[in-house]
């Protein structure tokens, strides 16, 4: 009788230890509770994870391979104990609070034991893609031999939520907000004391020990109370490699120094823009360096131009939507001759649906819906130089313009702006509103258009 050949579904998966893992900031500062042989299981599924994978893959493993990094549990036969796990994961829920809207995943959408092949074969729930593939900013990554190594939960998550502010060397953090992204229930370890012997000193010496950071914490009181923890980090790559030669460390400590220049460099130039510390915090932990460096140089370059008056606002909503790439892409657009399509970035999309709106409405709901919508007056002149910019950007054809072109672009600003003038005043006219003054104007160069283009209407209705 011919022998039977059996066509396995997946690829057989080796774990290695020195494979990166790469999370979404977003996961990072999620809420979910999982037991250390839980985490260890995904954090290996998700060494597994490629930056070029299209997809969340299905994974097959031998088991024999996880227990040695996931452990076993005394009197309990580890295959039986492995299935045990993989079974609990399947229920176990992530929940991720993002724009006003709580989601709920299940991490795992396919678990197989194989009890007589000795395989396991996992996948990751789809809907998780976001989390781990596509990440061009706010993410982290780390080594799998960081983490594989701790022995408490409450390691694992610290770890990561200091990794993810490695190059600012510090981050504070409430006990509530700790408590929170670790999951730690509000009857569990209530006095200080108890947090700080099972959470805070057990992650300190473990984190030290094992993992290619350090970290001391500083307890800040309100009165005589800890309300927050300052966590201060430096990296300790060497702990990972004892036979790291001078030279390694002097580079890493080289690397360092650039990695605290950028951020001076990126902070001053926020500070002599006007944002707050707070907020500059915030920036530095969000979005990379040549992301903030980009959209800095293009507030500066505005600011020079006298199109801002705001350059601390402008200059947080500049990185936040990217305008700096907004431009050079249109721009290349042009350069390349393709045909021309209008630019519809969110804040026009959004304020072509409430014109739309306001068609649909009734007299009182368009007077109710127009006031409430139409912001204040800084928001307004703001769009109004936001389209007076965009429209500059779609008649340049290149980076070098003649002469005549930037006229051309400028002109064909102003009309922009002009025709979106007429738009509000027509708008107010339709609903009994009384029209904008011009005293109302803060920019100068948008106070002088008002002031031609209520002259105008005045000429033309004599």
């Amino acid at each position: 009788m011919k022998k039977t050949t059996v066509v396995q579904p997946y690829d057989l998966e080796s774990i290695n230890i020195k494979n990166w893992v790469t999370k979404s900031n977003i996961l990072i500062e999620s809420t979910y509770k999982l037991s250390l042989q839980e985490q260890r299981i995904l954090l290996i599924m998700a060494s597994k994870v490629q930056p070029n994978d299209e997809t969340l893959k299905t994974y097959r493993f031998r088991a024999k391979d996880f227990i040695e990094i996931v452990g076993n549990k005394k009197g309990t036969g580890f295959y039986s104990y492995l299935k045990e796990i993989v079974n609990g994961l399947q229920t176990k829920i992530l929940t991720i609070k993002e724009k006003g809207r709580q989601r709920n995943y299940n991490w795992v959408i396919t678990s197989i034991y194989e009890e007589n092949e000795g395989y396991i074969t996992l996948q990751f729930h789809p809907s998780l893609k976001y989390l781990f593939l596509e990440l061009k900013e706010k993410f982290t990554s780390y080594q799998l031999e960081n983490v594989v190594r701790l022995n408490s939960v409450y390691s694992i998550r610290i770890y990561e939520l200091l990794k993810q502010y490695e190059r600012l060397r510090k981050r504070e953090l409430t006990l509530e907000e700790l408590r929170h992204f670790l999951a730690i229930e509000p009857t569990k370890y209530k006095q200080y004391g108890h947090f700080k012997s099972k959470v805070l000193a057990v992650a300190q010496k473990e984190i030290n020990n094992k993992t290619d950071i350090h970290f001391e914490f500083v307890e800040i009181k309100t009165g005589r109370k800890v309300t927050s923890i300052e966590f201060i980090i430096t990296s300790s790559t060497a702990l990972n490699n004892a036979s790291a030669t001078k030279e390694k460390k002097l580079e890493l400590n080289q690397h360092l120094v650039e990695l605290e220049d950028h951020k001076n460099s990126v902070q001053n130039d926020l500070v002599d823009l006007g944002v707050k510390p707070e907020k500059i915090e915030w920036l530095l932990s969000e979005f990379t360096k040549e992301h903030l460096e980009r959209n800095i140089r293009y507030t500066q370059d505005r600011l020079i131009t006298g199109d801002v008056t705001h350059p601390h606002s402008y200059v947080v909503k500049a990185i936040q939507k990217d305008y700096a790439k907004l431009s050079q892409e249109s721009k290349l657009i042009n350069s390349k001759k393709t045909v021309k399509k209008e630019l519809v970035p969110d804040f026009i999309a959004q304020a072509r649906d409430k014109q739309q709106l306001l068609k649909d409405s009734t007299v009182k709901e368009k007077q109710e819906s127009f006031l409430k919508e139409i912001g204040t007056q800084m928001e307004f002149e703001e769009k109004l130089l936001q389209f007076q910019e965009l429209k500059k950007m779609l008649i340049l054809s290149s980076d070098q313009p003649t002469q005549e072109e930037v006229k051309k672009a400028e002109e064909a600003g102003l009309q922009e702006v002009i025709r979106n003038m007429k738009e509000d005043f027509k708008n107010h006219e339709e609903l009994g509103l009384e029209p904008r003054l011009v005293k109302d104007f803060k920019n100068k160069e948008l106070k002088k258009i008002y002031k031609d283009f209520l002259q105008s209407k005045v000429l033309n209705r004599n």
